[in-house]
């Protein structure tokens, strides 16, 4: 019975993933005229990532190697030095965990947690509209807004979260969540996973909506059960989704800024800092351009050495299969 079912969703995945027949001819199947309207149509976005993207990260490789406030007309070149202080800066290495961390355990919360409510919110149908929207609220709200938000969830006097362990009798658990470092990191995770999860609930949900009904006929005929049906159909055929939503996740969290920055400051004892905020503090707070530009350059290798990664692993994991 699974046999059949599988046969048919390999089926399903080929005939998505064929290839593009060539021109018999072999010759390009583009006329000239068709290739400058497409150069013509392109350049205006090509101009637009020259400028806001390729020329700040040679500008941000440039300033690395300069000794600046940000006010002086005339910085001085330093050569590698604040590249070497990069190297020997604690500081910079725990934001560099604290990145890593978030990465990791958004990926392990958020993509399972986000595939469950996208599975049960397919499964009921127009019967769970007003879920969906429910689900979907966080996702509406500003970093900034929901920042302030947990800011008063996790108050440590008169914070709902305190409130409400006191009210059910676990007074004992009450803590001053973004005031303790071993805990600071892990009440500004559980944020961000809240905040992201509708966003790849809504991804997985689309995926699920785009599968095949033949391959949900079949499996009824065959008599296969809801379980079955989400661990031999919906999960196989999600593969490229949840590649996706892993590549976001791990580009997003290392990027992370704003609501680790209003809730915590990267405090206490830098425990909530990670390489967005320290650059910040170390350009804008600190008036130190140069090093702060240096971290954005590290930051930048790191997010696209490991986007490459993640990129590379899916794309053998979805081969071997």
């Amino acid at each position: 019975m699974s046999s059949s079912i599988q046969q048919s969703v390999h089926g399903a995945e080929a005939t998505t993933s064929l290839p593009p027949k060539k021109p018999r001819d072999g010759r390009a199947s583009w006329r000239s005229g068709d290739r400058w309207a497409v150069v013509v149509f392109l350049a205006p976005t090509f101009l637009l990532l020259a400028v806001f993207l390729l020329i700040p990260i040679i500008q941000s490789f440039r300033l690395s190697t300069l000794n600046w406030d940000g006010l002086q007309p005339h910085p001085a070149a330093v050569g590698l030095d604040n590249w070497k202080e990069l190297l020997h800066d604690p500081i910079f290495w725990k934001a560099l965990r604290n990145s890593a961390f978030l990465a990791v355990v958004s990926v392990v919360v958020q993509i399972p947690i986000g595939l469950s409510l996208a599975i049960l919110l397919d499964r009921g149908g127009r019967r769970f509209r007003v879920f969906k929207i429910g689900f979907f609220f966080p996702l509406l709200m500003s970093s900034v807004a929901v920042a302030i938000l947990f800011q008063g969830v996790y108050d440590n006097t008169f914070g709902l979260l305190n409130t409400l362990l006191e009210q059910f009798g676990m007074g004992n658990l009450s803590q001053d969540w973004l005031g303790n470092p071993d805990l600071a990191l892990w009440s500004v995770q559980a944020v961000v996973c809240w905040q992201f999860i509708p966003f790849y609930m809504l991804l997985f949900l689309a995926a699920l909506q785009g599968i095949p009904v033949e391959l949900h006929e079949a499996a009824l005929l065959d008599g296969v059960s809801k379980r079955q049906y989400t661990r031999l159909v919906q999960i196989p055929m999600l593969r490229a989704a949840i590649a996706t939503a892993a590549l976001l996740i791990v580009i997003g969290s290392l990027k992370y800024f704003d609501l680790i920055w209003v809730m915590t400051g990267g405090g206490p004892e830098h425990s909530t800092s990670v390489l967005a905020t320290y650059m910040y503090e170390q350009a804008f707070r600190t008036y130190r351009v140069g090093y702060g530009a240096t971290i954005a350059t590290a930051l930048f290798i790191f997010v696209f050495v490991v986007a490459l990664l993640v990129m590379r692993t899916t794309r053998q994991a979805q081969e071997d299969r």
